[in-house]
C-alpha cells in the first residue's frame, strides 16, 4: 500500500515537472506595458479643446433691469416686471391674465356676500338653504379665482426674473424677432418704435 501511494506521488511529480518545462520563457526583449491605475486614473487635458478668453464683456451691465427688482415689480403690478424686460406681448397677456381672475375672483365675493344677507335675512327654512346654497357656491368661486390669480402672479413674478437675467446674454438682441422700443423725440416728446427682423 505504501508502496502504491509512493508511486502516484512520484508520478504526479514527473507530470507537474514536465508541465512545469513546456511553458514558455517570458521574453524579456518587449519592455512590460505600464500599469495603470483607472480608479485613479486621470486623463490630461486636451488643449485644442481650450479657447482663450479674448473678450471679457460684463454681461450684467448689459441687463435691462435687476432681476429681483423685476420680480418685485411683477408682484406688485400685473406685467410690470415683463415690461421692464421689454417683454411687451408677454406682459399684455399677464396683465389680461390676471386682470380677469382678479376681477372675477372680486365679482363672485361681492355676489357672495349678497346671497349671504338674504340668507341671513330670510325666516323659512326652503328660502334660507336656498340662499346659502347660491353663497357657497359664488364663494367656492371668490376662492378658486383668488388661487388661481395667486398661481399666475407666482408664475409671473418667476418668468420676469428669469427673462431679467437672460437678457443679458449676447445673442439676446440677434434672437428677437420683434421689438417694441420707447424712443425719445425731440426735446420733450417720446415714441413708440416698432421693429420686425426676417
Amino acid at each position: 500500500m505504501a508502496i502504491r501511494v509512493l508511486i502516484v506521488l512520484m508520478a504526479i511529480l514527473a507530470i507537474s515537472s514536465a508541465f512545469a518545462q513546456t511553458t514558455p520563457p517570458k521574453d524579456t526583449t518587449k519592455p512590460a506595458p505600464e500599469k495603470v491605475d483607472t480608479l485613479l486614473f486621470i486623463p490630461k487635458p486636451d488643449s485644442s479643446l481650450v479657447v482663450p478668453i479674448d473678450d471679457s464683456v460684463n454681461l450684467e451691465r448689459h441687463l435691462y433691469q435687476n432681476p429681483t427688482v423685476a420680480l418685485f415689480k411683477s408682484m406688485l403690478v400685473p406685467g410690470l416686471g415683463q415690461i421692464g424686460n421689454h417683454r411687451y406681448i408677454k406682459a399684455g397677456v399677464i396683465i389680461g391674465l390676471e386682470s380677469w381672475l382678479i376681477g372675477s375672483a372680486i365679482h363672485y365675493g361681492h355676489k357672495a356676500h349678497g346671497f349671504w344677507n338674504q340668507y341671513s335675512a330670510a325666516s323659512g327654512d326652503t328660502a334660507r338653504n336656498y340662499f346659502y346654497s347660491l353663497y357657497s357656491s359664488n364663494r367656492d368661486d371668490r376662492n378658486k379665482y383668488t388661487w388661481f390669480a395667486a398661481i399666475a402672479t407666482f408664475v409671473s413674478m418667476f418668468d420676469a426674473y428669469v427673462d431679467a437675467h437672460l437678457s443679458g446674454a449676447p445673442t439676446q438682441d440677434r434672437n428677437r424677432k420683434f421689438a417694441v422700443e420707447i424712443v425719445p423725440v425731440g426735446n420733450n416728446g417720446a415714441g413708440a418704435a416698432l421693429s420686425l427682423r426676417f
